[in-house]
């Protein structure tokens, strides 16, 4: 029978006296020098630069070619005590093209063979990054898991960063490939979930600090056109481009790793969102005459998308389900009734949940189904979404004020046996509605 990998050893001779190590020891790399990556220059008449990218990225390609086609044991003491390899991985996470991005980068087609370079890379990275997460290549090549859990942890292989990047690049297009990857890490390491929350609340730091660059003791800075004009307007820009790819990169951490989000959200993250967006929203509102904030449209539409999925993904999945199936009821209602009075607060942010999602349906639900949310209270919170529509509503939000209530009779009964289910217990919700906030919850069922 074969011995895992973390169970190996050798013996070293050193003159007359034998010594005993792991097979899976710095003894066993062959040190191989690898090169960082970085990413395609924009400026397209820099040819000694993009020779430069060219050449790196071959290197990159060789050497990664060489490291797949290793032993499983001269594989993992590669990249465990490689400190050029962890440099290059890095390098890779951080500074690769996300698909949030790809859109705004047209050097590529500028540069000849450079777009399949990069995807040959990317390809190459991601078999190196399936085979870091699986602790059993096959009966010969393999760790015990708890071995494989401290090797991946203690080397350094895995950390929070790393996970989140990985999800970044490669959620979209391998889905479920990546949730077993992912997955997997968490099972073997426990210590990773201890890692998130510390992550999550190093991110809510951030946040704020970005969040009190835009305001004073004495409430919001007064933005101008003119400070529009200034450094300010990189500062808006790039607060635009921080709330892209967080939201884009969370938002696809839960498509593989469904339990990431109760840990948000006993972090709080979703109140973080709404202080996060409103705070840029309002920025936004007083620099809209900005020609660089217009140039940005796009990007600031994409943001929006991303950030108003993602606080419906964790306002649905951590507290309507739960109500819809019974579930700790008191609690999800006192969360969600915490949630409702922050956000008729932050009139920017809920106008903008309203372009995608309808809160005043989600409040008939906690009243109908619930009995803890009384008249008053569903009148007070409708009102207050009444009032940020009329406000800052879209036109296509604001037509929503004029459309006439959903009743039973009005609402067309789905062929899907999982809504129908969710319309007979609240027979005035839109089909519509319920897949965009309940459909996820039977996918996340089958995952797990």
């Amino acid at each position: 029978m074969a011995t895992p990998l973390d169970q190996q050893f050798k013996v070293e001779k050193k003159g007359v006296t034998e010594k005993r190590i792991p097979i899976l020891d710095a003894s066993g790399m062959e040190q191989r020098c690898f090169v960082t990556y970085v990413p395609l220059s924009p400026d397209i008449h820099d040819e000694a630069a993009i020779e430069q990218w060219i050449e790196r990225m071959t290197f990159i390609c060789e050497d990664l070619t060489w490291l797949l086609q290793q032993s499983h044991a001269k594989f993992w003491c590669e990249v465990a005590f490689n400190k050029d390899f962890h440099s290059m991985f890095d390098s890779y996470l951080r500074y690769a093209p996300r698909p949030q991005r790809t859109v705004i980068n047209e050097t590529y087609s500028f540069v000849p063979n450079s777009k399949q370079l990069e995807e040959q890379v990317s390809r190459l990275m991601f078999m190196c990054i399936l085979r870091l997460s699986t602790h059993k290549e096959s009966t010969e090549s393999f760790f015990t898991p708890q071995g494989f859990g401290n090797t991946i942890y203690d080397k350094y292989i895995f950390d929070i960063p790393r996970i989140f990047d990985i999800c970044s690049l490669y959620a979209v297009n391998n889905k479920e490939l990546l949730s077993k990857m992912i997955g997997n890490i968490f099972k073997q390491q426990d210590a990773y979930h201890n890692d998130l929350k510390n992550a999550i609340r190093a991110i809510t730091e951030v946040i704020t600090t970005r969040i009190q660059q835009f305001n004073t003791q004495t409430g919001p800075k007064k933005l101008t056109v003119t400070t529009a004009k200034s450094s300010s307007i990189v500062d808006i820009i790039d607060f635009l481009y921080y709330i892209l790819d967080l939201s884009c990169t969370i938002n696809r951490l839960f498509t593989v790793y469904p339990p990431a989000r109760l840990i948000f959200f006993h972090e709080n993250f979703h109140l973080t969102l709404i202080e996060m967006f409103e705070t840029f929203l309002r920025i936004y509102e007083r620099t809209q005459q900005s020609d660089h904030l217009e140039n940005n449209q796009d990007i600031l539409e994409e943001a929006k998308y991303e950030t108003i999925f993602l606080f419906n993904d964790l306002l649905a999945s951590c507290c309507v389900d739960p109500l819809l199936v019974n579930e700790n009821k008191s609690d999800n209602v006192e969360s969600l009734i915490n949630i409702f009075s922050l956000l008729i607060t932050k009139k920017r942010f809920l106008a903008a949940y309203e372009d995608y999602f309808n809160l005043r349906e989600l409040i008939e639900i906690v009243h109908q189904a619930t009995g803890l949310l009384d008249d008053q209270q569903t009148k007070f919170y409708t009102d207050g979404v009444k009032q940020a529509i009329e406000l800052y509503g879209t036109p296509s939000c604001k037509r929503k004020l004029l459309a006439p209530t959903a009743n039973t009779s009005s609402v067309k009964k789905s062929n899907d046996p999982n809504v129908r289910m969710i319309q007979d217990m609240f027979p005035d919700l839109d089909e519509k509605y319920i897949q965009v906030s309940f459909t996820e919850t039977w996918e996340r069922e089958e995952i797990i």
